[in-house]
């Protein structure tokens, strides 16, 4: 395959090239959106040339920031919203009676306003989240907004802290991002460290190359000694892991106490993790494997959406946009009683 050839079907991958959805900030005073979505946000990207601190834009990039910064966006859902999709308004003004918008949002000064803000929103005497990894390719308004779409799409009756990491979030950035997961690491590995040391039982759901970042958080945290960060997880579910095999092996051996329910979820059709395989030289990657035997004797759960209709079309976001799917998992998190 030529570089030529390779940078097109890549784009066929990725939202065909079309524009990229951003951040648009319609205020909370105008009408139309069926519901509203608070997206708490920990983020080691750093400013974008244009920005100050406001979540209100897309004013978080893909270069790495040292420190991490916190911050909430509130997301409105239309009322014509269809399961697994984000309305965008593309080149539309942004109408809250049909399209995602951003009411409102602002930062936290620091990591204690931060999590004082998830206590805030969480039911008395609950203290269950779900912290989010997005993958590869993914920028700051993107993963803010699919993060909404799972809260509401999920009923989420428990606050989502998306963990935005520096992907460079373009097509050709996957040795950037690659770079960036090992970069963000111990960002990850911090922001668990501080949910379960103040005492909040943490959902991990990763997708992607953030499943990479995931295992390498958790394993890190294991080799750190740091059993509070483990032994507080409700659970973890990895969506479409790029991960070698062999690899992930190696890092779910090397995680003491390893955290159950552990879910991965994978398809025979993933044609985004072909692409990732084809640049490996493997014949597939963790979340299109087809020999699950080399998965034998790890605490984990498979669960295969390859003949799950609907969602995108690259099924590589299936368990977050189709609307079976959708259905299916909200079933099983109801039956595991979280």
């Amino acid at each position: 395959m030529t570089r030529g050839l390779f940078i097109v079907l890549l784009c066929g991958l990725v939202a065909a090239c079309t524009p990229r959805g951003e951040i648009d900030h319609v205020p909370r005073a105008a009408p139309g959106a069926i519901d509203l979505r608070r997206v708490f946000v920990a983020t080691n990207r750093n400013l974008a040339p244009q920005g100050d601190l406001s979540l209100v834009r897309q004013t978080f990039g893909a270069d790495r920031a040292r420190e991490l910064r916190y911050g909430w966006a509130d997301i409105s859902i239309p009322p014509g919203h269809k399961e697994g999709e984000i309305e965008w308004p593309g080149n539309a003004r942004p109408d809250p009676s049909r399209h995602f918008v951003t009411r409102d949002g602002a930062p936290y000064e620091d990591k204690r306003a931060f999590l004082n803000g998830l206590t805030a929103a969480s039911q008395p005497g609950r203290k269950d989240v779900v912290l989010f990894v997005h993958g590869f390719n993914v920028r700051n308004a993107e993963a803010v907004y699919r993060v909404a779409q799972v809260a509401h799409d999920f009923d989420a009756k428990i606050p989502i802290v998306l963990y935005s990491w520096a992907s460079a979030g373009r097509v050709r950035g996957y040795v950037y991002d690659r770079d960036s997961v090992m970069f963000s690491r111990d960002g990850l590995a911090e922001v668990l460290r501080d949910l379960t040391g103040s005492g909040w039982r943490v959902t991990l759901v990763a997708h992607s190359m953030g499943a990479q970042l995931t295992m390498e958080a958790l394993r890190q945290a294991s080799i750190a000694g740091d059993e509070k960060s483990l032994t507080s997880l409700r659970g973890v579910a990895l969506i479409s892991p790029d991960i070698d095999e062999d690899v992930f092996v190696q890092q779910a051996l090397k995680i003491k106490p390893f955290p159950e329910p552990f879910l991965v979820l994978v398809s025979k059709l993933d044609s985004a993790l072909s692409v990732s395989a084809w640049l490996t030289g493997k014949p597939w990657r963790l979340g299109s494997i087809q020999d699950k035997t080399r998965l034998a004797g790890l605490p984990i759960r498979i669960v295969d959406l390859s003949n799950v209709a609907g969602g995108d079309r690259r099924k590589h976001l299936t368990a977050l946009t189709a609307p079976e799917a959708i259905k299916m998992l909200y079933k099983m998190e109801r039956e595991l009683g979280r």
